[in-house]
């Protein structure tokens, strides 16, 4: 089964190649870390001369957005893939070949899971401007890897073509904002993006220094499994 679902990676990487959005969608969070790197030093000493604000202070939220851009663009790129294929009838292909049904939702769910664990290590290597111990950095890979599969199995229960699914992407992509209200507003009603996944691994990340770090990780652990669990059952109906 592990050999038939890197055989169908491997495949995957060829289609890849071959669009442009999907190449962007892959590389999209390392070139916005490099931006970040090179911009946000001199984007701060600007300020600094010409408003007197001091953006450094602001820099760890903002390098956790760029992180959380990784399982995004990741699961809309899975996810598309997904739809794609639907609309081409290849799901019901791969279910009578040796790969089986199960094999291609197992592959199109996990491997995506591994690609975004390492490349947000990738990530805090290139980012290079806020320090975040190696130790501490492992569960926010993980968490953050979590969150692929969720956003995978949005797209591919929430659309049901590829019109539909470039439509969705663009609300998929204001979850990057979940984190951003908690941060910015302080109204206790605020609290309630906490039911969202995405916004614990970047909680996580303002709290490297706090004893609610560890509480944040099983939090976030709970409230995704309990997404995950909620949306892969919505997702089995729709590959049915």
């Amino acid at each position: 089964m592990l050999k038939r679902v890197f055989l169908l990676s491997l495949n995957d990487w060829k289609n890849i190649k071959r669009e442009p959005l999907l190449i962007f969608s892959m590389l999209g969070s390392i070139l916005l870390c490099i931006l970040a790197r090179i911009g946000l030093p001199e984007l701060n000493h600007l300020l600094n001369v010409y408003l007197s604000f001091d953006l450094q202070g602001h820099f760890r939220m903002i390098i956790s957005l760029v992180m959380l851009m990784t399982p995004l663009m990741i699961g809309l790129l899975y996810g598309f893939m997904i739809l794609d294929e639907r609309d081409e009838g290849l799901l019901l292909y791969y279910s009578v070949t040796p790969l089986t049904k199960a094999g291609y939702l197992y592959g199109r769910l996990l491997v995506p899971i591994g690609i975004t664990f390492l490349l947000t290590f990738v990530l805090l290597f290139i980012q290079g401007i806020v320090l975040i111990p190696l130790s501490k950095f492992i569960p926010i890979a993980f968490l953050l890897a979590l969150q692929t599969p969720i956003i995978t199995m949005l797209m591919g229960t929430l659309a049901s073509n590829k019109v539909e699914g470039l439509a969705l992407m663009k609300v998929i992509n204001l979850l990057i904002l979940v984190p951003l209200f908690d941060y910015l507003l302080a109204h206790p009603l605020v609290k309630i993006v906490m039911v969202f996944p995405v916004y614990w691994p970047v909680s996580m990340m303002m709290n490297l220094d706090s004893n609610l770090y560890w509480v944040h990780f099983l939090l976030g652990i709970v409230v995704t499994l309990v997404w995950f669990v909620i949306c892969n059952y919505r997702f089995q109906q729709k590959m049915e």
